[in-house]
Protein backbone atom coordinates (compact mmCIF):
# COMPACT_ATOMS: atom_id res chain seq x y z
CA UNK A 1 0.00 0.00 0.00
CA UNK A 2 1.39 3.60 -1.14
CA UNK A 3 2.05 6.00 1.93
CA UNK A 4 0.79 9.01 1.67
CA UNK A 5 2.04 12.43 2.96
CA UNK A 6 3.16 12.55 6.91
CA UNK A 7 4.81 14.69 9.33
CA UNK A 8 6.68 13.08 11.58
CA UNK A 9 8.01 15.22 14.61
CA UNK A 10 11.38 14.03 15.93
CA UNK A 11 12.50 14.91 19.90
CA UNK A 12 15.89 14.61 21.53
CA UNK A 13 18.10 16.61 22.87
CA UNK A 14 21.01 15.80 20.85
CA UNK A 15 21.27 17.31 17.24
CA UNK A 16 23.29 14.85 15.63
CA UNK A 17 20.83 11.90 16.65
CA UNK A 18 18.12 14.23 15.40
CA UNK A 19 20.01 14.54 11.68
CA UNK A 20 20.83 10.93 11.38
CA UNK A 21 16.95 9.96 12.00
CA UNK A 22 15.94 12.45 9.14
CA UNK A 23 18.52 11.32 7.20
CA UNK A 24 17.37 7.63 7.76
CA UNK A 25 13.57 8.25 7.18
CA UNK A 26 13.94 10.87 4.80
CA UNK A 27 11.35 10.49 1.91
CA UNK A 28 9.47 12.79 -0.57
CA UNK A 29 5.96 12.20 0.70
CA UNK A 30 7.11 13.26 4.60
CA UNK A 31 8.46 15.98 6.01
CA UNK A 32 10.00 16.48 9.41
CA UNK A 33 9.95 18.83 12.77
CA UNK A 34 12.37 19.40 14.77
CA UNK A 35 12.51 19.79 18.35
CA UNK A 36 15.81 19.70 21.52
CA UNK A 37 13.94 19.61 23.93
CA UNK A 38 10.59 18.74 25.99
CA UNK A 39 8.77 21.81 26.15
CA UNK A 40 9.93 22.67 22.59
CA UNK A 41 8.55 19.39 21.43
CA UNK A 42 5.13 19.73 23.02
CA UNK A 43 4.82 23.67 21.23
CA UNK A 44 5.05 22.13 17.80
CA UNK A 45 2.75 19.22 18.27
CA UNK A 46 0.03 21.60 19.35
CA UNK A 47 0.63 24.07 17.00
CA UNK A 48 0.90 21.55 13.50
CA UNK A 49 -0.68 18.48 12.34
CA UNK A 50 1.68 15.47 13.56
CA UNK A 51 1.58 11.86 11.59
CA UNK A 52 3.84 10.52 14.33
CA UNK A 53 6.15 11.09 17.24
CA UNK A 54 9.48 9.71 17.72
CA UNK A 55 10.88 10.70 21.23
CA UNK A 56 14.04 10.27 22.89
CA UNK A 57 13.61 8.63 26.53
CA UNK A 58 16.92 10.66 27.92
CA UNK A 59 16.32 14.26 28.22
CA UNK A 60 17.37 16.78 31.12
CA UNK A 61 14.65 18.97 32.53
CA UNK A 62 11.51 16.68 30.62
CA UNK A 63 12.28 13.13 29.88
CA UNK A 64 10.57 11.32 27.49
CA UNK A 65 8.18 9.86 29.49
CA UNK A 66 6.91 12.73 30.86
CA UNK A 67 6.49 14.41 27.02
CA UNK A 68 4.67 11.54 26.10
CA UNK A 69 2.39 12.09 29.49
CA UNK A 70 1.55 15.65 28.22
CA UNK A 71 0.86 14.79 24.90
CA UNK A 72 -1.60 11.82 25.76
CA UNK A 73 -3.69 13.94 28.00
CA UNK A 74 -4.64 16.89 25.91
CA UNK A 75 -7.68 16.01 23.51
CA UNK A 76 -5.65 17.30 20.48
CA UNK A 77 -2.81 15.41 20.35
CA UNK A 78 -3.50 11.89 22.65
CA UNK A 79 -4.03 9.93 19.36
CA UNK A 80 -0.73 10.70 17.84
CA UNK A 81 0.93 7.66 18.21
CA UNK A 82 4.57 7.73 19.91
CA UNK A 83 7.49 6.05 19.28
CA UNK A 84 10.29 6.32 22.06
CA UNK A 85 14.08 5.94 21.15
CA UNK A 86 16.86 4.55 23.51
CA UNK A 87 19.98 3.51 24.37
CA UNK A 88 20.11 2.79 27.74
CA UNK A 89 16.78 1.34 29.17
CA UNK A 90 15.90 -1.58 28.00
CA UNK A 91 14.52 -3.18 31.37
CA UNK A 92 11.43 -4.77 31.02
CA UNK A 93 9.69 -2.45 34.00
CA UNK A 94 10.93 0.99 31.65
CA UNK A 95 9.57 -0.68 28.47
CA UNK A 96 6.05 -1.04 30.47
CA UNK A 97 6.47 2.14 31.98
CA UNK A 98 6.81 3.79 28.56
CA UNK A 99 3.78 1.64 26.93
CA UNK A 100 1.76 2.53 30.11
CA UNK A 101 2.56 6.53 29.39
CA UNK A 102 1.12 6.47 25.27
CA UNK A 103 4.47 4.27 23.44
CA UNK A 104 3.31 2.59 20.95
CA UNK A 105 6.29 0.91 20.57
CA UNK A 106 10.30 0.96 20.81
CA UNK A 107 13.44 1.77 18.84
CA UNK A 108 16.89 1.03 20.93
CA UNK A 109 19.99 2.85 20.01
CA UNK A 110 21.67 1.91 18.06
CA UNK A 111 19.29 1.62 15.79
CA UNK A 112 18.84 -0.83 13.24
CA UNK A 113 18.12 0.99 9.90
CA UNK A 114 15.69 -1.76 8.36
CA UNK A 115 13.73 -2.38 11.63
CA UNK A 116 13.74 1.41 12.03
CA UNK A 117 12.32 2.48 8.82
CA UNK A 118 10.06 -0.76 8.99
CA UNK A 119 8.53 0.80 12.37
CA UNK A 120 8.28 3.95 11.47
CA UNK A 121 6.27 2.87 7.77
CA UNK A 122 4.08 0.77 9.74
CA UNK A 123 3.06 3.15 12.19
CA UNK A 124 2.58 6.19 9.62
CA UNK A 125 0.55 3.50 7.76
CA UNK A 126 -1.60 2.87 10.59
CA UNK A 127 -1.93 6.14 11.39
CA UNK A 128 -3.05 7.69 8.20
CA UNK A 129 -5.79 4.76 7.73
CA UNK A 130 -7.10 5.84 11.65
CA UNK A 131 -7.37 9.39 10.33
CA UNK A 132 -9.25 8.33 6.85
CA UNK A 133 -11.43 6.44 9.19
CA UNK A 134 -12.15 9.31 11.55
CA UNK A 135 -13.29 11.88 8.53
CA UNK A 136 -15.20 8.55 7.15
CA UNK A 137 -17.07 8.39 10.47
CA UNK A 138 -17.47 12.24 10.30
CA UNK A 139 -18.60 12.20 7.21
CA UNK A 140 -21.32 9.16 7.74
CA UNK A 141 -22.32 11.05 10.79
CA UNK A 142 -22.89 14.07 8.64
CA UNK A 143 -24.98 12.07 6.28
CA UNK A 144 -26.72 10.40 8.63
CA UNK A 145 -27.58 14.13 10.57
CA UNK A 146 -29.01 14.98 7.30
CA UNK A 147 -30.94 12.15 6.42
CA UNK A 148 -32.99 12.01 9.66
CA UNK A 149 -33.65 15.89 9.12
CA UNK A 150 -34.63 15.03 6.39
CA UNK A 151 -38.73 15.41 5.55
CA UNK A 152 -38.64 13.18 2.85
CA UNK A 153 -38.48 9.14 3.34
CA UNK A 154 -34.96 7.69 2.18
CA UNK A 155 -34.73 4.32 2.06
CA UNK A 156 -33.25 0.85 0.94
CA UNK A 157 -35.38 -2.33 -0.12
CA UNK A 158 -34.44 -5.69 -0.91
CA UNK A 159 -35.53 -5.50 -4.72
CA UNK A 160 -37.07 -8.82 -4.89
CA UNK A 161 -39.39 -8.81 -1.43
CA UNK A 162 -39.74 -5.27 -1.10
CA UNK A 163 -38.78 -5.44 2.38
CA UNK A 164 -37.39 -2.35 4.04
CA UNK A 165 -34.01 -2.78 5.09
CA UNK A 166 -33.29 0.78 6.02
CA UNK A 167 -35.11 3.90 6.27
CA UNK A 168 -34.42 7.23 7.84
CA UNK A 169 -36.57 8.63 11.01
CA UNK A 170 -39.24 10.47 8.18
CA UNK A 171 -40.58 7.06 7.93
CA UNK A 172 -41.88 6.68 10.96
CA UNK A 173 -43.27 10.02 11.53
CA UNK A 174 -45.01 9.86 7.67
CA UNK A 175 -46.39 6.20 8.54
CA UNK A 176 -47.07 6.74 12.41
CA UNK A 177 -45.30 3.08 12.74
CA UNK A 178 -42.46 2.43 15.12
CA UNK A 179 -39.29 1.65 13.21
CA UNK A 180 -39.43 -1.95 14.70
CA UNK A 181 -43.40 -2.21 13.02
CA UNK A 182 -41.60 -1.35 9.72
CA UNK A 183 -38.27 -3.47 9.94
CA UNK A 184 -38.65 -6.53 7.46
CA UNK A 185 -42.09 -5.28 6.90
CA UNK A 186 -42.83 -5.31 2.91
CA UNK A 187 -43.87 -2.04 1.28
CA UNK A 188 -47.21 -4.12 0.15
CA UNK A 189 -48.01 -4.06 3.11
CA UNK A 190 -48.57 -0.41 3.25
CA UNK A 191 -50.79 -0.54 0.42
CA UNK A 192 -53.95 -0.94 -1.23
CA UNK A 193 -54.75 -3.88 -3.59
CA UNK A 194 -55.30 -1.08 -6.91
CA UNK A 195 -51.50 0.02 -5.48
CA UNK A 196 -49.90 -3.30 -4.95
CA UNK A 197 -50.65 -4.00 -9.05
CA UNK A 198 -48.90 -1.11 -9.42
CA UNK A 199 -45.88 -1.67 -7.73
CA UNK A 200 -45.74 -5.44 -8.65
CA UNK A 201 -45.62 -4.11 -12.07
CA UNK A 202 -42.82 -1.51 -11.66
CA UNK A 203 -40.71 -4.43 -9.83
CA UNK A 204 -40.53 -6.81 -12.95
CA UNK A 205 -39.86 -4.25 -15.22
CA UNK A 206 -35.90 -3.67 -16.16
CA UNK A 207 -35.57 -0.46 -15.94
CA UNK A 208 -32.87 1.06 -13.65
CA UNK A 209 -35.00 3.96 -12.29
CA UNK A 210 -38.87 4.16 -11.06
CA UNK A 211 -41.31 6.64 -10.38
CA UNK A 212 -44.77 6.82 -9.63
CA UNK A 213 -47.02 7.66 -7.22
CA UNK A 214 -49.18 5.81 -4.33
CA UNK A 215 -51.03 5.80 -1.38
CA UNK A 216 -50.09 4.36 1.75
CA UNK A 217 -52.03 2.85 4.41
CA UNK A 218 -50.96 4.60 8.28
CA UNK A 219 -51.27 3.11 11.65
CA UNK A 220 -54.21 5.13 12.12
CA UNK A 221 -55.92 4.27 8.58
CA UNK A 222 -55.57 7.42 7.37
CA UNK A 223 -53.92 7.62 3.85
CA UNK A 224 -51.53 9.40 2.88
CA UNK A 225 -49.92 10.19 -0.71
CA UNK A 226 -45.88 9.15 -1.06
CA UNK A 227 -44.02 10.39 -4.64
CA UNK A 228 -41.52 7.85 -5.25
CA UNK A 229 -38.15 8.04 -6.87
CA UNK A 230 -36.15 4.65 -6.77
CA UNK A 231 -32.38 3.75 -8.36
CA UNK A 232 -32.27 -0.37 -8.82
CA UNK A 233 -29.31 -1.46 -8.15
CA UNK A 234 -27.52 -4.97 -6.95
CA UNK A 235 -30.98 -5.92 -5.78
CA UNK A 236 -32.04 -2.94 -3.92
CA UNK A 237 -34.26 -0.23 -4.31
CA UNK A 238 -32.62 3.12 -3.14
CA UNK A 239 -35.46 4.90 -2.66
CA UNK A 240 -36.70 8.20 -1.77
CA UNK A 241 -40.51 8.79 -1.06
CA UNK A 242 -42.01 12.44 -0.66
CA UNK A 243 -45.65 13.27 1.43
CA UNK A 244 -47.64 14.96 -1.37
CA UNK A 245 -50.88 14.15 0.36
CA UNK A 246 -51.31 18.18 0.76
CA UNK A 247 -50.45 18.86 -2.82
CA UNK A 248 -52.75 16.35 -3.75
CA UNK A 249 -56.02 17.51 -1.94
CA UNK A 250 -54.70 21.06 -3.82
CA UNK A 251 -55.11 19.13 -7.20
CA UNK A 252 -58.38 17.72 -6.00
CA UNK A 253 -59.91 21.36 -4.76
CA UNK A 254 -58.35 22.56 -8.42
CA UNK A 255 -60.77 20.04 -10.56
CA UNK A 256 -63.61 20.73 -8.16
CA UNK A 257 -63.55 24.72 -8.75
CA UNK A 258 -63.26 23.84 -12.32
CA UNK A 259 -65.70 21.99 -12.25
CA UNK A 260 -67.60 24.66 -10.52
CA UNK A 261 -66.15 27.08 -12.99
CA UNK A 262 -67.12 25.25 -15.71
CA UNK A 263 -70.93 25.06 -14.58
CA UNK A 264 -70.56 28.91 -13.68
CA UNK A 265 -69.57 29.62 -17.28
CA UNK A 266 -72.56 27.46 -17.97
CA UNK A 267 -75.00 29.49 -15.95
CA UNK A 268 -73.75 32.95 -16.86
CA UNK A 269 -74.03 31.89 -20.90
CA UNK A 270 -77.66 31.31 -19.72
CA UNK A 271 -77.81 34.60 -18.05
CA UNK A 272 -76.33 36.43 -20.76
CA UNK A 273 -78.55 34.74 -23.39
CA UNK A 274 -81.35 35.95 -20.70
CA UNK A 275 -80.06 39.22 -20.69
CA UNK A 276 -79.54 39.43 -24.65
CA UNK A 277 -83.41 38.50 -24.32
CA UNK A 278 -84.07 41.13 -21.85
CA UNK A 279 -82.11 44.05 -23.87
CA UNK A 280 -84.15 42.78 -26.85
CA UNK A 281 -87.30 43.47 -24.77
CA UNK A 282 -86.03 46.71 -23.05
CA UNK A 283 -85.02 48.20 -26.42
CA UNK A 284 -88.02 47.30 -28.25
CA UNK A 285 -91.18 46.50 -26.18
CA UNK A 286 -90.31 49.27 -23.39
CA UNK A 287 -89.27 52.31 -25.90
CA UNK A 288 -93.31 51.65 -27.44
CA UNK A 289 -95.20 52.45 -24.67
CA UNK A 290 -92.75 55.44 -23.74
CA UNK A 291 -93.14 56.72 -27.73
CA UNK A 292 -96.21 56.58 -27.41
CA UNK A 293 -96.85 58.81 -23.58
CA UNK A 294 -94.09 61.28 -25.35
CA UNK A 295 -95.96 61.53 -28.57
CA UNK A 296 -99.40 61.68 -26.99
CA UNK A 297 -98.53 64.45 -24.12
CA UNK A 298 -97.24 66.52 -27.23
CA UNK A 299 -100.02 66.20 -28.88
CA UNK A 300 -102.47 66.86 -26.07
CA UNK A 301 -100.14 70.06 -25.13
CA UNK A 302 -100.40 71.00 -29.37
CA UNK A 303 -104.42 70.55 -29.12
CA UNK A 304 -105.30 71.87 -25.66
CA UNK A 305 -102.62 74.43 -25.16
CA UNK A 306 -104.95 77.44 -24.88
CA UNK A 307 -106.93 76.12 -22.64
CA UNK A 308 -104.55 74.35 -20.18
CA UNK A 309 -104.26 76.35 -16.93
CA UNK A 310 -100.38 76.46 -15.36
CA UNK A 311 -101.07 73.36 -13.22
CA UNK A 312 -102.07 71.41 -16.25
CA UNK A 313 -98.83 72.32 -18.09
CA UNK A 314 -96.83 71.21 -14.95
CA UNK A 315 -98.33 67.93 -15.12
CA UNK A 316 -98.07 67.37 -18.90
CA UNK A 317 -94.13 68.72 -18.24
CA UNK A 318 -94.16 66.47 -15.74
CA UNK A 319 -94.73 63.68 -18.22
CA UNK A 320 -92.55 63.89 -20.83
CA UNK A 321 -89.87 64.93 -18.73
CA UNK A 322 -90.06 61.36 -16.68
CA UNK A 323 -90.57 60.19 -20.15
CA UNK A 324 -87.41 61.44 -21.38
CA UNK A 325 -85.55 60.43 -18.28
CA UNK A 326 -86.35 56.72 -18.82
CA UNK A 327 -85.51 57.15 -22.47
CA UNK A 328 -82.39 58.02 -21.19
CA UNK A 329 -82.10 55.13 -18.33
CA UNK A 330 -82.64 52.49 -21.19
CA UNK A 331 -79.75 53.91 -23.21
CA UNK A 332 -77.72 53.45 -20.19
CA UNK A 333 -79.01 50.36 -19.43
CA UNK A 334 -77.95 48.57 -22.76
CA UNK A 335 -74.95 50.71 -23.28
CA UNK A 336 -74.00 49.31 -19.42
CA UNK A 337 -75.11 45.61 -21.03
CA UNK A 338 -73.38 45.34 -24.17
CA UNK A 339 -70.28 45.96 -22.21
CA UNK A 340 -70.01 42.61 -20.94
CA UNK A 341 -69.52 41.36 -24.69
CA UNK A 342 -67.85 44.01 -26.50
CA UNK A 343 -64.19 43.07 -27.57
CA UNK A 344 -61.36 45.35 -26.57
CA UNK A 345 -59.82 47.05 -30.46
CA UNK A 346 -56.79 48.59 -28.72
CA UNK A 347 -54.96 51.22 -30.36
CA UNK A 348 -52.64 54.15 -29.87
CA UNK A 349 -54.54 56.84 -28.62
CA UNK A 350 -53.04 60.93 -28.19
CA UNK A 351 -55.26 61.62 -24.94
CA UNK A 352 -54.42 65.37 -24.25
CA UNK A 353 -56.68 65.27 -28.12
CA UNK A 354 -59.12 62.91 -27.14
CA UNK A 355 -60.05 64.94 -24.06
CA UNK A 356 -59.76 68.05 -25.86
CA UNK A 357 -62.45 66.70 -28.75
CA UNK A 358 -64.48 64.89 -25.68
CA UNK A 359 -65.43 67.95 -23.48
CA UNK A 360 -66.34 70.13 -27.03
CA UNK A 361 -68.29 67.38 -27.89
CA UNK A 362 -70.29 67.35 -24.65
CA UNK A 363 -73.85 68.81 -24.52
CA UNK A 364 -75.17 69.93 -21.36
CA UNK A 365 -77.54 72.19 -20.07
CA UNK A 366 -75.04 72.91 -16.90
CA UNK A 367 -72.88 75.89 -17.41
CA UNK A 368 -69.59 74.60 -18.47
CA UNK A 369 -66.75 74.50 -16.55
CA UNK A 370 -63.04 75.61 -17.04
CA UNK A 371 -61.01 73.36 -18.51
CA UNK A 372 -57.11 72.60 -17.35
CA UNK A 373 -55.82 69.96 -18.95
CA UNK A 374 -51.91 68.78 -17.87
CA UNK A 375 -50.00 67.12 -20.72
CA UNK A 376 -50.89 63.61 -20.68
CA UNK A 377 -49.09 60.51 -22.04
CA UNK A 378 -50.20 58.14 -24.48
CA UNK A 379 -51.72 54.78 -23.86
CA UNK A 380 -52.83 52.03 -25.87
CA UNK A 381 -56.60 50.90 -25.42
CA UNK A 382 -59.91 50.76 -26.99
CA UNK A 383 -60.56 54.21 -28.55
CA UNK A 384 -64.32 54.35 -28.41
CA UNK A 385 -64.77 52.99 -24.81
CA UNK A 386 -61.91 55.15 -23.61
CA UNK A 387 -63.32 58.25 -24.90
CA UNK A 388 -66.79 56.95 -23.28
CA UNK A 389 -64.65 57.04 -19.40
CA UNK A 390 -63.88 60.63 -20.10
CA UNK A 391 -67.58 61.55 -21.72
CA UNK A 392 -68.92 59.99 -18.13
CA UNK A 393 -65.58 61.61 -16.16
CA UNK A 394 -66.10 65.03 -17.75
CA UNK A 395 -69.92 65.10 -18.17
CA UNK A 396 -70.18 64.34 -13.97
CA UNK A 397 -67.41 66.83 -13.03
CA UNK A 398 -69.30 69.61 -15.11
CA UNK A 399 -72.57 69.00 -13.74
CA UNK A 400 -71.45 68.64 -10.13
CA UNK A 401 -69.53 71.70 -10.24
CA UNK A 402 -71.98 73.88 -11.70
CA UNK A 403 -73.20 76.23 -8.82
CA UNK A 404 -69.86 76.97 -7.99
CA UNK A 405 -69.08 80.52 -8.50
CA UNK A 406 -65.91 79.38 -10.79
CA UNK A 407 -66.38 76.06 -12.05
CA UNK A 408 -63.21 73.80 -12.76
CA UNK A 409 -62.14 70.85 -14.41
CA UNK A 410 -59.00 69.74 -14.32
CA UNK A 411 -57.32 66.48 -15.88
CA UNK A 412 -54.11 65.15 -14.78
CA UNK A 413 -52.15 61.99 -14.73
CA UNK A 414 -49.21 59.87 -13.32
CA UNK A 415 -47.48 57.02 -13.36
CA UNK A 416 -47.53 54.55 -10.78
CA UNK A 417 -43.74 52.90 -11.68
CA UNK A 418 -44.37 50.11 -8.67
CA UNK A 419 -47.52 48.44 -10.34
CA UNK A 420 -46.29 49.67 -13.91
CA UNK A 421 -49.92 51.71 -14.44
CA UNK A 422 -50.80 55.04 -16.09
CA UNK A 423 -53.14 56.82 -13.18
CA UNK A 424 -55.34 59.58 -15.15
CA UNK A 425 -57.75 61.81 -13.17
CA UNK A 426 -60.78 64.38 -13.59
CA UNK A 427 -61.01 66.78 -10.90
CA UNK A 428 -63.37 69.46 -10.29
CA UNK A 429 -64.58 71.92 -7.26
CA UNK A 430 -67.97 71.07 -7.44
CA UNK A 431 -70.49 69.70 -4.61
CA UNK A 432 -68.07 66.77 -3.58
CA UNK A 433 -69.56 63.81 -1.55
CA UNK A 434 -68.90 62.03 1.77
CA UNK A 435 -66.14 59.18 1.78
CA UNK A 436 -68.46 56.83 4.04
CA UNK A 437 -70.27 56.32 0.70
CA UNK A 438 -67.37 55.25 -1.61
CA UNK A 439 -68.23 51.45 -1.41
CA UNK A 440 -71.92 52.69 -3.53
CA UNK A 441 -70.36 55.46 -5.71
CA UNK A 442 -69.57 52.95 -8.75
CA UNK A 443 -72.74 50.29 -8.29
CA UNK A 444 -75.27 50.54 -11.29
CA UNK A 445 -78.43 53.03 -9.92
CA UNK A 446 -76.26 54.23 -6.63
CA UNK A 447 -76.36 57.83 -6.43
CA UNK A 448 -75.01 60.23 -3.66
CA UNK A 449 -77.11 63.30 -4.51
CA UNK A 450 -80.80 63.39 -5.09
CA UNK A 451 -82.51 64.22 -8.92
CA UNK A 452 -84.05 67.48 -7.84
CA UNK A 453 -80.04 68.41 -7.29
CA UNK A 454 -78.70 66.95 -9.96
CA UNK A 455 -80.01 65.08 -12.77
CA UNK A 456 -78.87 61.61 -13.74
CA UNK A 457 -79.49 57.79 -13.68
CA UNK A 458 -76.80 56.39 -11.69
CA UNK A 459 -75.62 54.29 -14.31
CA UNK A 460 -72.27 56.26 -15.72
CA UNK A 461 -69.96 55.41 -13.33
CA UNK A 462 -70.90 52.27 -13.41
CA UNK A 463 -70.24 51.90 -17.32
CA UNK A 464 -66.84 53.84 -16.26
CA UNK A 465 -65.38 50.95 -14.14
CA UNK A 466 -66.59 47.97 -15.94
CA UNK A 467 -64.73 49.75 -19.31
CA UNK A 468 -61.40 50.42 -16.87
CA UNK A 469 -61.68 47.19 -15.51
CA UNK A 470 -61.85 45.20 -19.00
CA UNK A 471 -58.36 47.08 -19.75
CA UNK A 472 -57.10 45.31 -16.51
CA UNK A 473 -56.94 48.85 -14.65
CA UNK A 474 -58.79 49.97 -11.48
CA UNK A 475 -60.97 53.33 -10.71
CA UNK A 476 -61.29 54.87 -7.25
CA UNK A 477 -62.33 58.37 -6.40
CA UNK A 478 -61.19 61.18 -3.47
CA UNK A 479 -63.71 64.39 -2.25
CA UNK A 480 -65.17 65.86 0.58
CA UNK A 481 -68.72 67.32 0.57
CA UNK A 482 -68.87 70.80 -0.98
CA UNK A 483 -65.00 71.25 -1.93
CA UNK A 484 -64.69 68.93 -4.98
CA UNK A 485 -64.19 65.23 -6.09
CA UNK A 486 -61.28 63.70 -7.93
CA UNK A 487 -61.93 60.37 -9.72
CA UNK A 488 -58.92 58.41 -10.80
CA UNK A 489 -58.76 55.25 -12.99
CA UNK A 490 -55.06 53.49 -13.84
CA UNK A 491 -54.39 51.56 -17.39
CA UNK A 492 -51.74 49.28 -17.51
CA UNK A 493 -48.21 50.60 -19.55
Amino acid sequence: MKEGNATILIIDDISSNIFALENLLMKETRTFLKATSGDEGLKLALSKPVDLVILDVQMPEMDGFEVANMLKSNKRTKDIPILFASAELKEQKNMLKGLEEGAIDYLFKPLDPEITKAKVSMLIRLELQRKELVEINHALEKSSILINNCLDIICTLDAETLKFEEFNVAMTTVLGYSAEEIANQSLLYFLNDEDKTLVETKKKSDQDTLSFETKVICKDQSYKWLQWNIVVKNGKWFSNARDITEQKKKEDEIIRLNQNLQENIQQLEIVNKELESFSYSVSHDLRSPLRAISNYSQMIEDRFAEGMDEKFNGLLDNIKRNAIKMDSLIDDLLAFARLGKKAIQKQHIDMNEMVQFTYQEIQTSYKKAELIVEQLPEISADYNLLKQVFVNLLSNAIKYSSKVENPQVHVGSFKDEKKKTIVYFVKDNGAGFDMDYMDKLFGVFQRLHSSKEFEGTGVGLAIVKRIVEKHGGSVWAEAKVNEGATFYFSLPL
